[in-house]
């Protein structure tokens, strides 16, 4: 194996600010919805699970379909342009979802949403991976990644805020556009900064490919990728089981935890966006930073099973946590129960993706992270919050039971999540030797 030349340190975590910056956005555009639930609801007189039909599958959907073909493009064409124009395309729909005035409308431009964002995991992943050697990528991409709960946080901040004073005011009337509900205005206004930072992203610098096994365009097969899941499925199968039942639970709340508190608890949306705000920012910040140092640390001890590993004990360490915070009498006992589970589950999101890396070469690593997005998506993203919502309509068949539906959710993935992570370890180590010996 020839050795490998990255660029200087400064560059690489300058792109990661940039990457980080734009995941921000991303995760402020797509959890917006969550805030705006029940205004959405009364206009268009949607029960939950309509709701999360739009909040899951009308996302999920199109995200998963449209990650495969953007990983076949990221391992073969310039990365900045394809995340600049998914930053572009995003923003720009999340604008557009403000001018909806129909149910059939508000879907489509989730449509766009969801399109543009399912750039983000393989690009971050490519790019990182030529940006610096496996062993220092823990903390990169659990930076790239902690812009997820960043992103979750000033939603929750800021959102109800802003969504309590648009109320407030009735909406606004913009114009040529004329008058819009605060759920429209909220939209717009949020939709449009990620069109300047998309700007920024197409002159970020382009890393060469250090980790190609064939460097020319002419001699790479279209088929390398069925053919690494061929080789390597042993290894892969248990552990996209693990992190699909871990997203589970992890979309469910993060659509469902602001509405599960205001019914539970009887808190103003304000109330919950803050106090939730601070905790998804403190917590799952620290928790998704300590994963990737984490990975690193086992992996400098010669642990080439870290991220899998370290994804197993997150899983059993959550699952007490979220189980009993709507169970609590006391508001506050449930938000310490809540700030534990977001410290543990944040690990969700930079351990998927490190662990995608460590199992894959250069040559497929966009469409291996494409391939887990698209799972992900496919899986956890649309069965997550339409799990949580059948129970709650068709279990309990009590909106206030939400909490009860979000437990129980919870109870049911979360041990099959830690089981199928045990169960891969052996094989991830032989897959992870595997790729190293060529």
């Amino acid at each position: 194996m020839t050795s490998r030349k990255y660029p200087p340190k400064k560059l690489g975590y300058y792109s990661v600010a940039m990457m980080s910056l734009a995941q921000v956005f991303a995760f402020i555009d797509r959890q917006i919805p969550s805030m705006l639930i029940e205004p959405i609801k009364a206009d268009f007189s949607l029960s939950d699970s309509q709701i999360a039909l739009l909040g899951g599958a009308a996302f999920s959907i199109f995200y998963a379909v449209m990650a495969l073909p953007i990983g076949f493009a990221v391992d073969r064409y310039r990365r900045t342009f394809i995340l600049g124009g998914g930053i572009f395309l995003w923003s720009l729909m999340t604008f557009f979802t403000g001018l909806a005035n129909s149910f059939l409308k508000l879907f489509t431009a989730r449509v766009g949403v969801a399109v543009g964002e399912a750039v983000m995991a393989p690009t971050s992943v490519s790019l990182v991976g030529d940006y610096f050697p496996e062993e220092k990528q823990g903390k990169p991409l659990a930076i790239i990644t902690s812009g997820v709960y960043i992103g979750i946080g000033i939603t929750l901040l800021g959102g109800g805020f802003l969504i309590d004073y648009l109320t407030s005011i009735g909406g606004v009337t913009l114009p040529i556009i004329g008058y819009l509900k605060p759920w429209q205005a909220t939209f717009m206004i949020v939709g449009a900064p990620g069109l300047l930072v998309s700007a920024l992203i197409f002159f970020m610098h382009e890393p060469e490919r250090t980790d190609q096994v064939f460097e020319k365009k002419e001699n790479r097969s279209n088929f390398e990728v069925i053919e690494h899941i061929k080789i390597h499925k042993r290894t892969l199968i248990p552990m996209f089981s693990g992190l699909v039942f871990m997203a589970f639970i992890f979309y469910s709340f993060t659509f469902w935890g602001p509405t599960m508190m205001v019914r539970t608890f009887g808190l103003s949306l304000s109330e919950v966006g803050f106090t939730l705000g601070s905790i998804t920012i403190i917590s799952s910040l620290a928790g998704t930073l300590l994963a990737g140092a984490m990975v690193d640390y086992l992996r400098s001890r010669g642990f080439t099973d870290a991220p899998v590993r370290t994804a197993m004990f997150s899983s059993i360490l959550a699952l007490p946590f979220i189980a009993a915070a709507p169970m609590m009498e006391n508001v506050l006992a449930a938000w310490v129960c809540i700030a534990f589970y977001l410290f543990f589950i944040s690990t969700f999101a930079p351990l998927g993706l490190l662990s995608i890396s460590g199992v894959c070469g250069g040559n497929v690593k966009g469409q291996m992270a494409a391939f887990h997005a698209f799972l992900m998506m496919a899986f956890g993203f649309s069965i997550g919050p339409q799990m949580t919502a059948f129970f709650t309509d068709y279990l309990f068949n009590d909106v206030q039971k939400l909490g009860m539906s979000v437990s129980l959710t919870a109870c049911l993935v979360l041990p099959l999540s830690s089981l199928f992570f045990w169960l891969s370890l052996s094989k991830y180590r032989e897959s992870v030797l595997k790729i190293k010996s060529i």
